[in-house]
């Protein structure tokens, strides 16, 4: 199974979590894929009892631009992003360069979305990432206000960047919440 277009949401520390498949995987809408995140926060909200001020939200390549977007609808607390770009039309002029006038600037645009979440972020890329280049990681990176923290993986590629490192800077960013998890 592809892991492109995943989407996981972590209830606090206590990883209580919602793994969801895009319902187009394949042929994936801007539009249908956020409806779908949208639908799978408030099914996870509902399950857990529990507002998005409670949620973390974890977005991976593709799935991160969705959970940019839903941080910057409504503030969750906190916004985890690996292997993620600044936006589509950006990705597109890497991969194909001919074809980024045909890309609409309001699709998967993390750029103009990221600074509108004010809440801790942990940002992961992997330093040999083919896919999506770091530095789209890290231009949307400089664009994020409030608190951040910025993980490049050593060696790491799109799909390996879960290191051991990488865990530890997880868990640490995850144990702030547990130390201040609502009552």
């Amino acid at each position: 199974m592809q892991k492109v277009g995943a989407l996981l949401l972590l209830v606090g520390a206590i990883l209580g979590a919602l793994v969801l498949p895009f319902t187009n995987l394949g042929q994936p809408t801007g539009p249908g894929v956020l409806m779908d995140a949208q639908a799978a926060r408030r099914k996870l909200e509902e399950l857990a009892n529990c507002p998005t001020s409670d949620i973390v939200i974890i977005g991976e390549s593709i799935g991160g631009a969705v959970a940019v977007e839903l941080a910057a609808e409504e503030a969750p607390r906190g916004l985890i992003l690996q292997s993620t770009f600044s936006n589509l039309k950006d990705l597109a002029g890497i991969h194909y360069p001919q074809y980024v006038s045909f890309v609409p600037n309001d699709i998967l645009n993390s750029t103009n979305l990221i600074q509108k979440y004010h809440g801790p972020l942990l940002q992961s890329h992997g330093e040999n990432d083919r896919i999506i280049p770091i530095t789209l990681g890290r231009s949307l990176f400089e664009l994020a206000v409030g608190e951040k923290q910025f993980l490049a993986i050593p060696e790491a590629r799109h799909n390996d960047w879960q290191t051991p490192a990488y865990f530890i800077q997880l868990d640490d960013f995850l144990r702030q919440f547990a130390a201040s998890s609502p009552e």
